[in-house]
């Protein structure tokens, strides 16, 4: 994304409250989230440039800088901040008066056996409850947390409504259907003094000559080797563990890298170190999530209401736009 030239202006809250659009505010959440106008283009599925006019537009309406330029991507100022929650939550409400007009009825009632996977479960679930069940006070979830394999046979055997997976590891098998809800980046995770924090561009052969921490849970040893065979390359790995807690400190600490899902990311260790990302110039796939269910009609009119709730918060989110797998 090339410099964009701010013409400093007097702020003027009438003309930027005329002025503002819902798209402009959609293309900046987008560049906030990714850290770069290409990035953000693709969540979005617009042009590059359109991103760039928008927050251009932004800019100058508002008479302040928004992000800061560098030669990795954006980052926000103090102000992009302060904004950036402010579009989030008028976003959030406009999606919400959209959906009114298409959801069910939120006095519907009924019982949901949703099984999760430990992944999803930590660092998914908590928001995506909260928000259901505040629209459908009258439909209660019940969880079951259980590794892959055994909620596959749950979903199958009709032990369960609905799964929440990583669909990008769900094995091929016509009895099942899937929608996908996020499609989360995979990206380097290494130590704040790593020598290789100071390359632009990253490859995975580089990342191969590094001592690798490998994680294990919920099928991420398999998806790790899948795509590291795509490039006739294997990882040094030097520990194996189920933990993502101990992922994260031992990099903090400088024992070795991996590659991991932004979704997992946090930048600090329990510990209080820092964990820093990069972006990997050899393609790698997103780790992507979403509902899973045996196919066929869901008689649950509960989990019904659950999956097309799913389907309207979800819709076009993170790393790109989700998908439905018949």
């Amino acid at each position: 994304m090339g410099a964009l030239k701010t013409k400093a202006v007097r702020f003027v809250p009438e003309k930027f409250m005329s002025a503002v659009t819902l798209r402009q505010m959609r293309y900046f959440v987008a560049t906030a989230e990714s850290g770069k106008a290409s990035l953000a283009a693709s969540m979005v599925a617009i042009s590059p440039s359109a991103v760039t006019e928008a927050i251009a537009e932004l800019e100058m309406l508002s008479g302040t800088k928004l992000f800061l330029r560098h030669p990795r991507g954006l980052s926000l100022t103090y102000e992009g901040h302060r904004f950036l929650a402010h579009c989030r939550n008028i976003l959030s409400s406009v999606k919400d008066a959209a959906y009114a007009f298409d959801r069910p009825d939120s006095t519907s009632e009924g019982s949901i056996t949703l099984a999760i996977t430990s992944t999803l479960s930590a660092y998914f679930l908590a928001p995506l409850l909260s928000r259901f069940q505040k629209a459908f006070p009258n439909l209660a979830i019940k969880l079951i947390e259980e590794s892959r394999g055994a909620i596959e046979q749950r979903v199958l055997r009709d032990h369960c409504d609905l799964a929440l997976l990583l669909v990008s590891n769900l094995a091929e098998n016509s009895t099942l259907s899937s929608y996908t809800l996020i499609h989360s980046m995979r990206r380097l995770w290494l130590s704040p003094k790593h020598p290789l924090l100071d390359r632009d561009a990253i490859t995975l052969a580089e990342v191969a000559l590094e001592p690798y921490i490998q994680l294990t849970i919920d099928g991420a040893e398999e998806s790790t080797f899948e795509y590291w065979n795509e490039h006739g390359l294997e990882p040094n790995v030097v520990f194996r563990t189920q933990s993502v807690e101990s992922v994260r400190s031992l990099i903090a600490f400088g024992h070795g890298v991996t590659i991991l899902s932004d979704l997992m990311y946090r930048p600090w260790s329990l510990e209080g170190d820092r964990v820093e990302v990069r972006e990997l110039f050899t393609p790698v796939p997103t780790m992507n999530a979403g509902l899973v269910w045996k196919r066929g009609q869901i008689r649950n009119p509960a989990a019904a209401t659950f999956l097309k709730f799913c389907r309207a918060e979800y819709g076009n989110i993170s790393s790109g736009v989700p998908r439905a797998l018949s």
